[in-house]
């Protein structure tokens, strides 16, 4: 029973989508007008969270390098660059010594025409990976331009992301990237995209682990070898110091997020402990018992189903990896709404699977797909005044439902294939005796081995699905 009335089609989402756009493109172009002028926009300096990214890049270009994670230089830094900064705000640079070089270009530039030079590259690259996921799927060219749209006019993507000047593009980018090798079975390319997320260890920790789980070889030795070009980078760039220097900053982070501590605003984090912090308080002990019970309940059951999971069909994986991605962001210790751009990853592989089905399914899948597109628009007023993360709530559900259809899916492929008795059955052998003595009165002897292997071959759609490539 549909108690909402049809869903969205696609006319819909398309206008939707638009207007998104229309009302960033105005806020921004209205942040960079004011930003030149040396005014702020709604209480924030032009650019938001990049400066603490420009301040990395500048520290590479005039200091030593294995100042970059040096505090005091940064909060200065960053107040010089862009002086409507509260003299009380400090923006604390936690990537990976590699992301300076990528701020490098950036801030050779004046502060203003850097964040208007980073606005273009991350939605060029923004676009890039939307692109990747789209050819990595079965979609008509409609559904390729309903989807694009979608994509582009996400709210963690547009306001948090893009317009709030934060890198969680690189880590979309390395994710898609990930999802358009593993479709063409290139799994070693694929651990290797994966692996340039590592600048924000905490984006791929659990699908890493997944790997390990389901014992996916190939794609782990990628990640590995991945992130050992990653770490020589950052050791050439700032250094042994410099990099001790991150991983103590990681620590400082990590107390952040698991403590009782109030610093962060938890109103904008989706992580399953910041949404019971939200809920029961900072200060509450219980607060951290149910996080850490939730968070290790959600990655023991994907844990278990990537351990199952090796004989799964193609389709049923995909859905594992959705369930796996979305499930990461509330399972994680620290994951601000910017980051859940990584979701996309995760409903391009549904939706892939849900082209091929219709009914319940599928009608289920839009559904899901309306609350991840408009829920982040409230998500965050909701928490602050009412003390609850929808967000939370609704890539949970959408992680767990995701698991369910894929157990579905392998419950169907096995029920399927129990109409078949298996190649090395009594019952085939018995059938390859009499075959070949029914032929064996034949000079043919090439018939006669054919007839014979080919009754100890298993019906043409085992053989399809034992063919094809783990993926």
């Amino acid at each position: 029973m549909n108690w909402f009335g049809p869903l969205p089609g696609s006319r819909e989402a398309r206008a939707l989508s638009c207007m998104a756009i229309t009302v960033a493109l105005l806020i921004c172009g209205i942040s960079v007008l004011r930003g030149f002028q040396g005014q702020t926009f709604m209480g924030r300096p032009l650019g938001g969270d990049f400066v603490q990214f420009y301040t990395a890049g500048k520290i590479l270009n005039q200091f030593e390098a294995a100042r970059m994670y040096d505090l005091d230089l940064e909060v200065r830094l960053q107040h010089q660059a862009a002086p409507g900064t509260s003299q009380d705000q400090m923006l604390v640079f936690a990537s990976a010594p590699y992301v300076g070089l990528i701020q490098r270009p950036f801030a050779a530039l004046p502060y203003p025409w850097a964040y208007v030079a980073w606005l273009g590259f991350s939605l060029c690259l923004y676009s890039t990976a939307v692109g990747l996921l789209l050819l990595s799927t079965g979609f008509s060219r409609e559904q390729r331009t309903t989807g694009f749209l979608l994509g582009i006019s996400a709210m963690p993507f547009l306001m948090e992301s893009w317009i709030g000047g934060q890198i969680s593009v690189l880590g979309f980018f390395a994710v898609a990237l990930f999802v358009f090798c593993r479709a063409r079975d290139r799994r070693f390319l694929a651990g290797v995209a994966l692996s340039l997320a590592l600048f924000k260890p905490t984006l791929i920790a659990i699908p890493v682990l997944m790997l390990l789980c389901g014992r996916r070889w190939r794609m782990l030795a990628g990640v590995v070898t991945g992130a050992a070009a990653l770490a020589l980078v950052s050791i050439q760039t700032v250094g042994i110091r410099g990099c001790t220097a991150w991983l103590d900053t990681l620590k400082f982070y990590g107390k952040l997020a698991t403590g009782p501590t109030a610093a962060l605003r938890r109103h904008k984090y989706v992580d399953v402990g910041s949404f019971f912090h939200l809920l029961f308080g900072n200060a509450s002990a219980l607060a951290q018992v149910l996080a850490l019970l939730a968070a290790l309940a959600g990655i023991a059951i994907l844990a278990l189903a990537w351990w199952k999971s090796a004989a799964w069909s193609p389709a049923a994986r995909d859905l594992l990896w959705a369930a796996t991605l979305a499930g990461a962001l509330v399972c994680n210790v620290y994951t601000p709404i910017y980051d859940t751009i990584l979701v996309g990853p995760a409903v391009a592989l549904a939706a892939g699977v849900m082209l091929s089905r219709s009914g319940r399914q599928r009608q289920a899948f839009g559904g899901w797909l309306v609350l991840l597109y408009l829920v982040p628009w409230v998500t965050q007023s909701f928490a602050e005044f009412l003390r609850m993360q929808l967000f939370t709530l609704v890539l949970a559900g959408f992680a767990w439902w995701a698991l369910q259809v894929a157990h579905s899916e392998v419950g169907q492929s096995e029920s399927g294939a129990g109409a078949y008795p298996t190649g090395g059955s009594s019952y085939q052998q018995l059938l390859g005796l009499r075959s070949y003595a029914a032929h064996s009165r034949t000079r043919n002897f090439g018939l006669r081995l054919s007839v014979f292997l080919r009754s100890y071959s298993p019906p043409p759609t085992l053989s399809w699905g034992r063919d094809r490539q783990a993926l």
